[in-house]
């Protein structure tokens, strides 16, 4: 990748650019010896461009479908389960119940016990239930 520093002119910056140079990959654009901007062709960024836009439709960051039904469940039962189990924790696996206890470790060691490891939604049942959100991460071995 090449780097080209950037000088500073009246009113602005200038790049003295080479389409050969733009051709043949990426440019890395500088300023005092940080990068401020990246030039690639026409081609890399269409290519980038449908990446990014098969990325998002792909549902690549998307729940498994079992544990969205778990917290649709979970949501349509939550009057019932406000009158029976208030400030209990449930799990919600197959469209029901599974699991009741005081404490959300405790919970899915049950789920585990009897139904071994399946998506399920495990939850404190609370008039004002938290937003949370799934989000992977990265394991990095040392």
């Amino acid at each position: 990748m090449k780097t080209i520093v950037m000088k500073e002119a009246a009113g602005g910056y200038t790049v003295a650019l080479d389409s050969f140079a733009v051709a043949q990959g990426p440019m890395v654009l500088r300023i005092d010896d940080s990068p401020v901007a990246v030039l690639i062709s026409p081609a890399d960024y269409a290519a980038f461009q449908a990446w990014q836009a098969e990325r998002e439709t792909s549902g690549a960051l998307a729940a498994p479908p079992d544990f969205e039904h778990a917290v649709a469940t979970f949501e349509r039962l939550k009057p019932a389960l406000l009158e029976q189990y208030n400030g209990r924790v449930v799990a919600v696996h197959d469209g029901r119940v599974v699991a009741v206890g005081d404490d959300r470790m405790a919970v899915l060691e049950m789920v585990t016990a009897q139904y071994g490891p399946v998506p399920c939604y495990i939850e404190r049942v609370e008039p004002e239930t938290p937003r949370r959100a799934r989000i992977s991460s990265a394991w990095i071995a040392r």
